[in-house]
């Protein structure tokens, strides 16, 4: 004894005219190309017709790409509904979200790129080394940095270490005027000094440090001679002037 399966059909009858739905079929015609497998509806349009109207537009569509097609709505934001086979809307990252019990077409969204990080544990470094202050100025470094800009534009083109060789000669040649005067600048710089960093205790570089700073010195001025037009003695060691005091 064979059972027999009851198989409803949709209802297909329509309150819109024939010629009305090929108005409308003729407007969506601009979309059918060879290679269109996706209509675009307006949501206007699409709550304008009626279930019977809806398939009618589904089987001409049906028979342009020759495969089943469904209905499903704009999901990220616009006003449209979408017709189409179901594997277009779950291309790169589509899903379609459909309500329980609802009779309404499912959304169609796009999944958001979410990729899985993972937290590396990285070993502590070192710890950061104190900033050590700068040394307070002394009457030198005072005379050479009112002076510079001076040499500088008188000499384009020469290089630090020769600015300072040429002030080191000049500071030497200074009255003793001049010399206090820078001397009593130090010495105000010096209690501004301490009143900002009150346990600042001076550490004299280690005579190897001195050394490699004289032989970077040297390179230097061995590479700017060429470049300057200022006659130059030897490198000299500005730390020679850190001490040195109005005589």
């Amino acid at each position: 004894m064979s059972s027999m399966v009851n198989i409803q059909m949709p209802d297909r009858t329509t309150a819109w005219a024939p010629e009305q739905l090929q108005a409308i079929w003729a407007q969506l015609e601009s979309q059918i190309n060879p290679f269109a497998e996706v209509l675009c509806i307006n949501g206007n349009l699409w709550r304008a017709l009626d279930g019977g109207a809806r398939l009618w537009l589904a089987d001409n569509f049906m028979n342009h790409v020759q495969e089943s097609v469904m209905y499903c709505r704009d999901g990220t934001g616009a006003d449209r509904y979408f017709l189409g086979n179901g594997r277009h809307f779950i291309r790169n990252n589509g899903m379609l979200l459909v309500a329980r019990g609802s009779t309404h077409p499912p959304f169609w969204i796009v999944r958001p790129n979410t990729a899985v990080q993972t937290a590396s544990v990285i070993a502590p470094g070192p710890p950061a080394k104190a900033q050590k202050p700068p040394r307070p100025p002394n009457a030198y470094i005072l005379y050479r940095k009112d002076r510079q800009a001076l040499v500088k534009e008188a000499n384009p083109g020469i290089s630090n270490n020769q600015i300072s060789q040429v002030l080191g000669a000049a500071w030497h040649k200074e009255t003793r005027e001049v010399r206090a005067h820078y001397k009593t600048l130090a010495d105000k710089a010096k209690q501004v000094h301490l009143e900002m960093h009150p346990n600042y205790h001076y550490q004299p570089r280690k005579p190897s440090e001195k050394k490699r700073r004289i032989r970077r010195t040297n390179a230097s001025a061995s590479a700017a001679e060429d470049n300057a037009d200022v006659t130059t003695s030897p490198a000299t060691d500005i730390s020679q002037f850190d001490d040195m005091e109005a005589s």
